[in-house]
């Protein structure tokens, strides 16, 4: 049996300590008497156990992960290359930091019948960032706890017109157009803007952009390397201009021998980027 929540076991017995003193309470006067204060820490205890349930669960959940669904690892092993090319020890990583990553952000799916995200939407997207912070000890973006997928392109208060992917720092949720998501993940010359978005949002907390330099050699290289000209790239994340930093890391994710081949320094910068900064 798998606990998926381990502060609601810790809770149990207290709750039914606390039931039976109030029922008590309101029957045995006698018993009210000498008993009623141990309903008091009772309550605390329930309290604590409530506001400290998203560590102590995420605590549990590191030690105890709950294994990945048998359906999503098929998919993984059908549709993710870069799972693909893991070896058994790294794919058993790959599929705990994608179960921890699962329950410890907050989906939500904006559509008119108010569905909850399906498990395996969230891993579709989750794929993405387990992927890029890969070799990182911190691979849960802390700051961003929210993750919002539209059927659509979509406007929001910071940008009025359509657009697919976007980040919000101070609000700590990234956006998502979930139909473009799937598309440039399974589709070799499509722009996948969710390892786009997990790249920004990684930049925008760790401070590291300057690690990386693009330069005009670089760039003019990109398309060649991914087979998408930076208009169509425009296009769909729905913006007049684009950091040639996240298209970098983009393409460096999504065509690593390709990456390689064309421009090994930089491949080497975002590599560097991408892992734990060494003392």
């Amino acid at each position: 049996m798998q606990i998926h929540s381990f502060t609601r076991f810790l809770a149990f017995p207290f709750i039914v300590a606390a039931g039976y003193v109030m029922y008590q309470n309101a029957i045995d006067y006698y018993f009210s008497e000498a008993h009623s204060w141990i309903l008091l820490p009772l309550i605390v205890i329930l309290v604590g156990l409530y506001i400290l349930s998203p560590q102590i669960d995420f605590w549990w959940l590191q030690k105890f992960p709950i294994r990945i669904d048998s359906r999503i690892k098929s998919w993984l092993q059908e549709r993710s290359s870069f799972y693909q090319g893991l070896s058994e020890t790294e794919r058993v990583k790959f599929e705990k930091r994608l179960s921890l990553f699962m329950r410890a952000k907050e989906f939500s799916l904006m559509s008119p019948e108010k569905m909850e995200m399906p498990e395996d939407m969230k891993a579709i997207i989750a794929t993405n960032a387990v992927q890029m912070s890969f070799h990182q000890d911190n691979f849960l973006l802390s700051g961003y706890d929210r993750i919002v997928a539209y059927p659509h392109p979509f406007p929001t208060p910071y940008y009025k017109h359509l657009h697919s992917v976007e980040t919000e720092e101070v609000d700590g949720v990234i956006l998502l157009c979930i139909d473009y998501v799937v598309h440039g993940m399974t589709v070799v010359d499509e722009y996948n803007i969710a390892l786009h978005a997990f790249a920004e949002a990684y930049l925008e907390k760790s401070k590291r952009e300057d690690e990386v330099h693009v330069s005009d050699t670089d760039a003019a290289l990109l398309p060649e390397i991914s087979g998408i000209p930076m208009d169509k790239i425009l296009k769909t994340i729905g913006f007049d201009h684009v950091n040639l930093v996240l298209v970098a890391i983009h393409h460096y994710l999504k065509y690593p021998n390709q990456f390689l081949t064309k421009l090994p320094v930089l491949c080497g910068q975002i590599k560097a980027l991408l892992a734990d900064r060494k003392n």
